[in-house]
């Protein structure tokens, strides 16, 4: 019987000692994934301030330019609101070296491209779906 005894104790300390190791990782992993979800949090409301903070410059620019009147540079008809004049300068500046003074280079208006995917995944995709 002092044998059975022994055993009982044995299997109950070590069905306790499992019990409490397991309950001490989960907690762990819940504190570790709090204190994760609590950084990605701060991160996320850092961007949405500087995202406010970008807005409120464009804001406030968009009213000086109507204030300030007309753009010196650029055609009436171009849509460069967001466009710098310094970009404007290097595509003209483009266009002459390409084309020069013929009427095949002339620039009639700027605008920023309709497409939301980058030059690279553009390419990407013509890469990957073109027939074999």
């Amino acid at each position: 019987m002092n044998i059975d005894t022994e055993r009982l104790m044995l299997a109950l300390t070590l069905l306790l000692a499992g019990f409490i190791i397991v309950f001490v990782v989960l907690i762990l992993l819940i504190l570790i994934i709090t204190i994760y979800g609590k950084i990605i949090q701060t991160a996320q409301g850092a961007s949405q301030k500087r995202k406010q903070q970008k807005k409120k410059v464009v804001v406030e620019a968009k009213k000086e330019e109507k204030t300030a009147g007309p753009a010196v540079f650029g055609n009436a008809g171009s849509q460069n609101d967001e466009i710098p004049g310094e970009i404007i300068a290097v595509i003209a500046a483009a266009v002459d070296a390409v084309y020069g003074k013929s009427a095949h280079g002339r620039i009639r208006s700027v605008k920023r491209s309709r497409s939301s995917r980058s030059e690279w995944g553009r390419a990407g995709i013509a890469e990957n779906t073109r027939s074999f």
